[in-house]
């Protein structure tokens, strides 16, 4: 099934090739020798030898023919496509209308239809025994999935695609790769990042750093995390109760991915090595790192519930020149710098004044880690029902014309190290950010410890936990220890029934 399938033309010319050399060695004396015997002697030599080799061109060249059609002739032929139809759950802006009819022009009689991407749909409908065959997901959701044996071993597809090489899969791959539920990082491989980003990098507005008198920091080297603290509490800028421009803007739902990222620098985890055990509470590091994000909120440095975003989230908030630093991976660079061909990105007096900077250090004694915390991507559920239709598309959406489009649009660093020449750099800015993402790759390759225990997604159980009682504490309701103590007591129940469903 998984064979690469020889076309009739390819066949032919792969066994004329090898019939030809063995015809020759096999023929060659025999003919000659009749030749010789029969031909009448002349005077000139060469002439004789002009016509041996006439004959034995043609007497192989027979030969050759005959073993070449018996080849053909008893050669399996290659099985018709059968008509099938493929679902993905992918967003609109991921994979377009025009894209689904390109596709189902070129790749008939296979057909592609989309639906809007919902763990709790697809869990319903996998429960159904009719889930979509290529599910969109981020890289926290893999070794659940794995525990519970939803996604299809894609490793034999790989093996044989002339598309999607193994050697050509850029590093952020290394999260859907997994000998068990809880050995990430290397083994079968299970699906695919669609693209993907740096995500701990930081965008800087420098009109907002020279209003305030300050120097922005360089792009060539990382600053740690106490030096963004600093500026974002110098940056914020008020007006009595008011907030005009936030210091810093982060991803609440990506407040556990962050922890983690600092801790595995340092050598520590919020998790045991079995991930059966929570580590916040009376772990003093993790309990710094979870510090250092409430006391911004705290202070009104960073947007929180009760300083939230006038405009819904942090993206259109920098852009208008509201928050001074952002962080967020490369793919930001689309609304950052705009595209080619739009005229979107940062507003009014603040147009060209982003750059992006290397992520930070959580210590200047620790590892350099610049990994992707999302690596959004899909899997290819293993109960599909014709595996070879749902590779075709998986196949072409992360290797083809799809993915050739993503990688020149500049939303994410494609997944494949071979596009990676299409990243755009067409002025200025393009330039300066990608200069910064090729160096950040060379310390993305780190895979971040996710638990196969508790629930992926954005958030993910520690981020949805944080969320609960996160306003509360900002209010005076509970002290950050009471919190911190309140998470962990879910965190531990969530443990025990992850392990109790899936063990």
């Amino acid at each position: 099934m998984f064979a690469k399938k020889l076309s009739r033309r390819d066949l032919l010319k792969l066994s004329a090739i090898g019939a030809a050399g063995t015809v020759l060695a096999a023929c060659q004396p025999q003919v000659v020798e009749k030749i010789v015997k029969e031909t009448v002697v002349v005077e000139k030599e060469k002439q004789v030898q002009v016509e041996v080799t006439k004959v034995v061109e043609k007497e192989v060249q027979k030969e050759v023919t005959k073993v070449v059609e018996k080849v053909i002739t008893q050669a399996p032929q290659p099985k018709a496509k059968a008509a099938s139809e493929v679902a993905m759950m992918m967003w609109g802006g991921e994979l377009s209308d025009d894209e689904i009819k390109q596709y189902n022009t070129d790749h008939a009689p296979y057909k592609l239809s989309r639906l809007d991407p919902d763990q709790v749909r697809y869990f319903a409908m996998l429960a159904a025994g009719n889930p979509p065959d290529i599910y969109r997901l981020q890289a926290p959701e893999v070794p659940g999935l794995l525990a519970r044996g939803i996604p299809l071993d894609l490793t034999p597809y790989f093996e044989t695609s002339m598309v999607l090489k193994i050697d050509d899969l850029a590093a952020a791959n290394n999260f859907y790769k997994g000998n068990s539920p809880l050995d990430i990082g290397t083994g079968k491989i299970w699906g695919m990042v669609k693209d993907w980003s740096p995500d701990c990098t930081i965008w800087v507005n420098k009109l907002v750093f020279q209003k305030a008198g300050l120097t922005p920091p360089p792009d060539d080297k990382p600053i740690t995390y106490d030096q963004v603290f600093e500026f974002a509490q110098k940056l914020t800028k008020k007006e009595g109760d008011r907030i005009l421009i936030w210091g810093l803007g982060v991803e609440w739902g990506w407040v556990e991915r962050f922890w983690e990222v600092w801790l595995e620098a340092i050598g520590k985890s919020l998790f045991s090595n079995d991930f059966s055990k929570f580590q916040l509470q009376g772990n003093e590091d993790a309990v710094k790192c979870a510090k250092w994000h409430f006391d911004l909120a705290k202070n009104n440095n960073v947007q929180n519930p009760l300083s939230p975003s006038p405009r819904g989230w942090i993206g259109p908030d920098f852009l208008a020149g509201q928050i001074a630093m952002c962080q967020y991976g490369f793919w930001y660079s689309g609304m950052v710098t705009g595209t080619a061909n739009t005229e979107t990105g940062m507003e009014g007096e603040n147009k060209g004044q982003a750059i992006m900077i290397p992520a930070p250090l959580w210590t200047d004694k620790g590892k350099r880690i610049s990994t992707t915390i999302t690596a959004t991507g899909s899997i290819c559920s293993r109960i599909t029902k014709d595996p070879d239709a749902t590779w075709d598309v998986f196949q072409w959406y992360n290797g083809q014309e799809p993915a050739v489009t993503r990688a020149k649009g500049g939303w994410g660093v494609p997944g494949l190290k071979s596009f990676y020449p299409m990243i755009p750099e067409y002025n200025e800015e393009r330039k300066q950010v990608k200069r910064v993402l090729m160096e950040e790759i060379k310390n993305s390759e780190w895979v971040v410890r996710f638990n196969p225990f508790l629930k992926g997604g954005e958030p993910a159980a520690v981020g949805a936990s944080w969320a609960t009682y996160f306003e509360r504490t900002l209010k005076g309701e509970f002290s950050f220890e009471q919190m911190i103590g309140n998470i962990q007591k879910e965190i531990d129940v969530a443990i025990k029934e992850g392990m109790d469903r899936i063990l």
